[in-house]
């Protein structure tokens, strides 16, 4: 579990839902595990968000992520526990320690999950069927989603991308044993030492935290009858929106973008689609109560980014656009004559709220 300014941070709230979700169909227990320094003010709470149990390693020299110990730390806890999943947030962090864990472990690893299940999997080579073992869903080379199995290896170890699922309610009636453990170091496990830590000041774009996202694609380059059209009037256009959706509504909105108008370059638009409004498997993963789709196909890199959202709205010329097969409501026209429709709808109900 990842920590911050002494709270679990949402990813890790995430990952324990996805946990409960696991343990929930193998009949087995959810064990937070916690490393670090200062654990005992955070002790209870991930038994408030669906652990049954917690394991820590609290040490000074684990205050900050090093990961030479932090890896001895999670492998020997494995070797005392032997659990059958090991699940990491897919992070920074949880990208570099999950595949060396794996590797001491000598066991398998699927990385940027979207979704897990509990399956039966048939091994051909062996003719054997295995029972009740973990599902790993991912997107494979961004063109359809694989899962992903380890029959014959323990424990199952997955990377978790943020996004994918929704925080249990917390409830303080939960209770659960926390157990510290004691890990044992070699003086090279500390090679390496954190002298300074900065932290980067935080950006403009908020996606992951938008309540509304209106997201844009390369179906602003073109309107419904065919024609050119400037870049910016589109993006212009999604501004407008954004904002009318903010001052109507008062949800917090925010503009993201395809990959394929990221890469696309355009001049028109330069500073404005930037690679921290990406969303998609390459970018981020976004959960909103509206998803509003402005001339994006639906690709499975893009969807798998959004594909969590409460309420999928996506327009679009092309009526055979995959987007349409996630999309709650669906608009098959030109964005350049909807979104204005749109506007003028807004802006009557703002209207006639203010009568």
């Amino acid at each position: 579990m990842h920590h911050e300014g002494g709270e679990l941070t949402r990813p890790s709230l995430e990952l324990l839902a996805a946990g409960r979700k696991v343990a929930d169909k193998t009949g087995e227990k959810v064990v937070a595990v916690l490393v670090g320094h200062g654990l005992k003010p955070l002790l209870r709470e991930p038994l408030f968000y669906g652990a049954d149990e917690v394991v820590y390693c609290d040490d000074p020299r684990l205050k900050d992520y090093l990961a030479l110990p932090y890896t001895r730390v999670l492998t020997q806890m494995v070797e005392a526990y032997r659990p059958n999943v090991l699940l990491f947030v897919a992070d920074e962090i949880g990208r570099d320690l999950a595949p060396r864990v794996a590797y001491r472990l000598v066991t398998g690893l699927a990385t940027d999950n979207i979704d897990l299940e509990v399956e039966d999997f048939y091994y051909a080579p062996t003719k054997t069927t295995y029972k009740n073992i973990l599902a790993q869903i991912r997107p494979d080379f961004a063109t359809r989603v694989a899962k992903i199995y380890t029959p014959r290896h323990r424990p199952q170890i997955a990377t978790v991308r943020p996004g994918n699922f929704r925080p249990l309610a917390r409830d303080e009636t939960r209770r659960g044993e926390a157990r510290e453990f004691k890990a044992t170091f070699d003086e090279t496990d500390f090679i390496v030492r954190v002298k300074e830590v900065r932290e980067l000041p935080k950006g403009p774009v908020d996606l992951e935290n938008a309540q509304v996202v209106v997201s844009v694609g390369l179906g602003i380059l073109r309107d419904g009858e065919g024609r050119a059209r400037n870049p910016l009037e589109g993006w212009r256009l999604a501004e407008r929106l954004a904002q009318a959706i903010t001052e109507r509504y008062g949800l917090k909105t925010e503009i993201g973008i395809s990959r394929a108008l990221l890469y696309a370059e355009l001049k028109e638009l330069e500073g404005l689609a930037t690679a921290d409004r990406q969303v998609g498997q390459t970018g981020k993963t976004v959960a909103p109560e509206i998803y509003i789709a402005l001339g994006i196909s639906g690709a499975v890199q893009h969807r798998v980014g959004m594909i969590r959202s409460k309420r999928i709205l996506a327009i679009n010329i092309d009526p055979s656009s995959p987007i349409f097969e996630i999309a709650h409501y669906g608009v098959v026209g030109d964005l350049y004559k909807v979104v204005p429709e749109m506007l003028d709808i807004i802006q009557r109900e703002q209207v006639a709220g203010k009568v």
